[in-house]
């Protein structure tokens, strides 16, 4: 018997389980929707969280393209400010891929 389960999904709601699955995830994307676009800083604050914490799970969120950043990864300085603002489109096609796994749609 194996350890792990581990169905197989599509692409989408393997991803929307990376994004969803994870409670600070759904913090920082909570509160980026409720008050609006923060730096990490912000948005620990906001979420009662540590600076780090938030910087390693908005990364992810970033890899996933539900957030976006200003400036972008690629342009970024050391200890250069970011905003980060959600992907709200891209939320909702993986919060859809999940509702449709979830009913068996």
């Amino acid at each position: 018997m194996p350890k792990y389960a581990r169905p197989a999904h599509p692409e989408s709601v393997e991803a929307a389980i990376e994004a969803f699955g994870n409670r600070v995830r759904v913090a920082i994307l909570g509160t980026l929707q409720k008050d609006g676009p923060g730096t990490r800083g912000e948005i620990a604050k906001r979420i009662g969280a540590v600076d780090k914490t938030v910087q390693v799970h908005l990364r992810v969120l970033e890899e996933l393209d539900l957030v976006a950043s200003d400036p972008p990864p690629e342009a970024r300085k050391s200890g250069q400010r970011v905003r980060y603002r959600p992907l709200n489109a891209n939320i909702d096609m993986l919060l859809q891929a999940l509702t449709e796994a979830v009913r068996g749609a």
